[in-house]
């Protein structure tokens, strides 16, 4: 009788350990605000490299394109997602791999304050067999040698991560941040008549002449092809303010004010990216053809 009871036991142990077992097999242990074993991974991205001394992703950045690259250099998955801007910065993009080792890409754009923007074309529009063929090229109207572009540019981030690790575990895993470079300028250009006279619209042309349309995957410029931006927008300006006169026949201790009247012509230009080793210039020239300005704008 002892015998049986004892092998009762033993079968009702067994059984009770097969349950725990089958309940608890993510390593061994039980989370209850884990709904089951699998991994979820979800990607942050950060633009600080900004004058802004803060994270400006949130307000600025309204389209994000991710390539998940493995080692062997194969297109594992990419992913694009539309985005409001926001105050928070609290943006993740799921991304469903297998554990492993991966390189991301992402190239994020920013919505333009213009209607007929235009924008860096990023690996010639088609999947890419490699992460090379991830480039961003700026079309260009017109043809060689007196190619330009005349229109803003849609707001242009990079960002590349490598060796990054997925790791096989189980729950929600954030992946470290990628980090964003932008790469569009935006340039204001306000030419003015020292004595204060009105400039003619007509009389006065303006250009940044570069060579950096094509930016490849690692953010490098390698195009050296010449052409010119172009201004989007030039508009008349003026302006009226009060300022003390200095004249000699102004008697000691006495201050007169006099109205001052400042006109000027506002050029808006957007660029590629700018670096150092190469030389684009802001060029202003009179209905003549002569440079009234030229300026390195890396110097």
């Amino acid at each position: 009788m002892r015998m049986l009871e004892l092998r009762r036991i033993w079968h009702t142990c067994m059984i009770v350990g097969m349950i725990v077992l089958g309940v608890s097999s993510c390593d061994s242990a039980i989370y209850d605000d884990e709904g089951d074993c699998t991994v979820h991974y979800r990607v942050s991205f950060r633009y600080t490299k900004n004058m802004l001394r803060a994270d400006a992703f949130a307000p600025q950045v309204t389209r994000v394109h991710l390539y998940v690259f493995d080692k062997q250099g194969r297109l594992v998955t990419q992913q694009t997602t539309d985005r409001q801007p926001t105050t928070d910065n609290n943006f993740f993009m799921d991304i469903n791999v297998p554990s492993g080792t991966y390189d991301l890409l992402a190239w994020c754009e920013g919505a333009s304050p213009i209607a007929d923007a235009t924008s860096f074309v990023i690996g010639g529009g088609t999947s890419p067999a490699a992460i090379s063929d991830l480039k961003a090229t700026l079309p260009l109207q017109g043809t060689a040698p007196s190619q330009y572009s005349d229109r803003d540019i849609t707001r242009l981030y990079h960002g590349l991560a490598t060796n990054v690790d997925f790791p096989d575990t189980y729950g929600t895993v954030d992946i470290a941040p990628i980090y964003l470079t932008r790469d569009t300028k935006h340039l204001s250009v306000l030419l003015q008549n020292v004595d204060g006279s009105a400039i003619e619209r007509d009389k006065f042309t303006f250009a940044i002449e570069a060579s950096n349309q094509v930016i490849d995957h690692r953010n490098n410029i390698i195009s050296s092809t010449p052409f010119s931006y172009l201004p989007w927008s030039t508009e008349l300006t003026s302006a009226s303010f009060d300022q003390n006169d200095t004249a000699p026949e102004v008697r000691a201790g006495e201050t007169t004010r006099v109205q001052t009247e400042a006109n000027g012509l506002l050029a808006e230009l957007t660029t590629g990216r700018l670096v150092a080793g190469r030389h684009p210039r802001l060029v202003v020239r009179n209905s003549e053809g002569e440079d009234v300005i030229r300026i390195d704008l890396i110097r």
